[in-house]
Order: C-alpha cells, then sequence, then structure tokens
C-alpha cells in the first residue's frame, strides 16, 4: 500500500509519518486491494490536522481529526476509519443474505453481528425545483440546515450545496462529468 503525505501547513517528522503508517496498515485487513493512503497534515495554532483519504477495492474513504498530539489525531482518524469500515462491512454482509446470496470471501471470517447504526427512523419529502447556486444557498440558510439538495438550472442534474465544518464558506457535491 503507497502512503502519500502531504504537508500543506507545518512538517510531519518522520518518526510520525512511521507511526501513521503502521497505525493505517491495521485498515488493510478490511480490504482485498488497498492501494494507496493520501495524509494531508496541517499544524494549526494549537493543533494538529489529519485528513487521510484511503483509496481500496473501488471505494474512497475519508476521515479527518485534529489533536494537540500528531499521534493522538493518528489514533483518533484511524479509529474513526476503522469503524466506518465495520460498519460498511456489515451493511455489505446484510445485503447479501437479505438476496439470498452468498457471503464474499474475505468477509466471511471477519463477520460482525453489530446493530446497524444507519437504520432509517425518519423521512421528510420536500418539493426538488430547478435553481441557482446561489439560490440553493440562500434556501439552506432560510431553513437553517447544514446542506440543501437542489436541482442546477443548467445541468438539470441533482445537487447538494453544504456549509464547511470549518465555517468559512460553502462547498458543492456534483455528479461526475456534470461541470
Amino acid at each position: 500500500m503507497q502512503v502519500i503525505v502531504r504537508n500543506t501547513q507545518g512538517h510531519l517528522s518522520d518518526p510520525d509519518r512511521d507511526y501513521a503508517v503502521k497505525k493505517l496498515e491495521r485498515l488493510s485487513r478490511y480490504f482485498h486491494a488497498a492501494r494507496s493512503v493520501e495524509i494531508v497534515y496541517r499544524e494549526e495554532k494549537t493543533f494538529h490536522r489529519l485528513d487521510v483519504t484511503v483509496h481500496a477495492d473501488g471505494f474512497h474513504l475519508r476521515g479527518e481529526e485534529q489533536d494537540q498530539s500528531v499521534r493522538a489525531a493518528v489514533d483518533a482518524v484511524v479509529d474513526k476509519l476503522e469503524r466506518r469500515l465495520r460498519r460498511l462491512r456489515t451493511r455489505i454482509i446484510q445485503s447479501h443474505r437479505k438476496r439470498g446470496e452468498n457471503i464474499p470471501l474475505g468477509l466471511q471470517e471477519a463477520e460482525a453481528h453489530e446493530e446497524d447504526p444507519h437504520e432509517v427512523n425518519e423521512t421528510k419529502s420536500y418539493l426538488i425545483k430547478p435553481m441557482s447556486v446561489e439560490e440553493a444557498a440562500l434556501q439552506m440558510e432560510l431553513l437553517g440546515r447544514d446542506f440543501f439538495v437542489f436541482i442546477d438550472e443548467h445541468t438539470n442534474k441533482a445537487e447538494v450545496i453544504y456549509r464547511r465544518k470549518s465555517g468559512t464558506g460553502y462547498g458543492l457535491l456534483v455528479p461526475e462529468g456534470s461541470r
């Protein structure tokens, strides 16, 4: 598995990099073919921030954490990614069982009996209409939401505008090839 470290602000020392690589190797047991892991490291005022993206088996898994210690941030992001992978594995197993299919090799021995944390407890319906990105941002603000789904008036495809965690502006999720 290839590990790519990008230092955007600050420098991740070799011992901390080796520690991160060793911890991230724990995740390889969830994949048949883990291609690469990208670590983006930022050193901010009083803490260290890690954004980790794992590229494996056609999945792109991302997690981010920050802490006063680099190693604590590594531990936290690896734990977060491992929880997500366990939930994904459980969902794959359950979907194969529902369809009466054999559980894929590699998932059989690691089968878990966890509650599904993604159980849908509430459904809301809303009117979706074509609008500009600016209008969608305004609607999101008026509704007091962190995201808003809309149809882009130019591409006629569903898009999602969201408030960035940093509090600096918005992000836009668009289907590939739309823009």
